[in-house]
């Protein structure tokens, strides 16, 4: 099903840190990001309060309860309360800052590297020497959008993105960096990728970024099954680079990656590891 939803524009966007650097601060007008590390704007500390831009106030107890909690982001805006972006149903979901742009979390885990890079630069990386100008492009797990950016600036006549998690959808429609998402050539898809590929004709996609939750999340998207839906979709001499991580490392009880090159090897790509990115490149 195609996606018909927009971003929400919300107000100001504030972290944990920024609440506590904000307490501490003396009074007067200063530089901060109220989007998130997109752009900086000016606000003034006061006696018993912050003034935003627009002369929307936060008092210090409202500062106090956010610098409480650890990695939150908190939209706010008119006279409501400040309010973390994080949805807990089945599972825990919520945009987590960084010093760039923010990252997903499911259940406490991250969706996007974050040691020693920004998750937005981490999204580039993965679509450098895959997608290249004038191509098709499928984004299997869609998340915040920034994959499907970086594809779109890569030139990409199309990008079909797929996400099958509402709250994710949820969280990416109000995430400031996911914005770009909505405009140019990106085709949003809300459902399950496993069954969105079968339903498509072979040969559709030049180039595929398969970057999916970890392997105890959705275990099927690492299935041989679905590599060879994936080697069916790519135009000959089409690209794959499939992001892996590496789970289990430390436990050293399994080479994760080298796993999945031998299932994609088995569905018929040509694989190269590629350490620095944590996945695998391949081709058909």
């Amino acid at each position: 099903m195609q996606a018909t939803d927009k971003p929400i524009i919300r107000g100001f966007y504030l972290t944990s840190d920024q609440a506590r650097l904000l307490l501490e601060a003396k009074h007067g007008s200063f530089k901060l990001s109220l989007d998130l590390n997109m752009t900086e704007s000016e606000v003034t500390v006061r006696k018993g309060c912050v003034e935003l831009p627009g002369g929307r106030e936060l008092a210090v107890r409202q500062l106090e309860e956010m610098a409480g909690k650890r990695k939150r982001v908190y939209v706010i805006e008119a006279e409501e309360p400040p309010e973390p972006l994080e949805i807990a149903r089945e599972h825990y979901y919520k945009l987590s800052p960084t010093g760039g742009a923010p990252t997903l979390e499911i259940d406490g885990i991250q969706m996007h590297r974050t040691s020693g890079i920004d998750p937005f630069e981490d999204s580039r990386l993965k679509v450098q020497d895959t997608v290249r100008a004038g191509d098709v492009v499928l984004d299997t797990c869609g998340g915040l959008g920034y994959t499907a950016i970086w594809a779109a600036r890569a030139g990409a006549s199309s990008v079909v993105s797929v996400e099958v998690c509402s709250e994710v959808c949820e969280l990416r429609r109000l995430n400031p960096w996911s914005r770009e998402m909505f405009e140019g050539p990106v085709e949003i898809v809300d459902g399950d990728c496993f069954e969105y590929v079968r339903g498509r004709a072979s040969e559709s996609f030049d180039s595929i970024i398969h970057d999916p939750p970890r392997f105890s999340l959705a275990g099927e998207l690492y299935s041989s099954g679905f590599y060879r839906e994936l080697y069916r979709l790519l135009k000959h001499g089409g690209r794959l680079f499939h992001y892996t991580g590496t789970p289990y490392r430390r436990r050293g009880r399994r080479d994760f990656p080298a796993e999945v090159a031998r299932r994609l090897t088995e569905a018929g790509f040509e694989v190269r590891p590629v350490p620095e990115k944590l996945g695998i490149a391949a081709k058909k």
